[in-house]
C-alpha cells in the first residue's frame, strides 16, 4: 500500500490520452531526436505528448523541435502566441491555410 502513491503518478505519466476537449480527435505519431511523440488534433487544436525520459542536457531546443515535428505531421504552422506547456506536453492552435 505504501507504493501506491509512487506508482499512480508513474502510471499516469505513461499515458498518452488527450485532454478531454481533444477526445475523438485524430492521433498522429512521429519521432524527433530519439523521442516518440503523439500528436492529438481536433480542428485547429493540438496537444503534443513526448514519451520517454529527456535528460536535462537534451532539453535545450526540444520544445522547438516538438513544434517543428508537429508542423511537419499536420502540414500546418502553430500560432506562436497559443503555444503553452513544456517539453512533456505542449498545447497549441494551428494556423492552416
Amino acid at each position: 500500500m505504501r507504493l501506491f502513491p509512487i506508482l499512480l503518478p508513474a502510471l499516469l505519466c505513461a499515458c498518452d490520452m488527450p485532454s478531454p476537449h481533444l477526445r475523438g480527435g485524430e492521433r498522429l505519431e512521429t519521432q524527433i531526436g530519439g523521442h516518440r511523440l503523439t500528436i492529438w488534433r481536433k480542428g485547429n487544436d493540438v496537444e503534443i505528448i513526448r514519451h520517454g525520459y529527456a535528460p536535462r542536457a537534451t532539453q535545450t531546443g526540444l520544445q522547438a523541435r516538438m513544434v517543428a515535428a508537429t508542423q511537419a505531421a499536420t502540414g500546418c504552422s502553430l500560432r506562436p502566441a497559443s503555444i503553452d506547456g513544456d517539453t512533456g506536453v505542449l498545447r497549441a492552435r494551428l494556423a492552416c491555410d
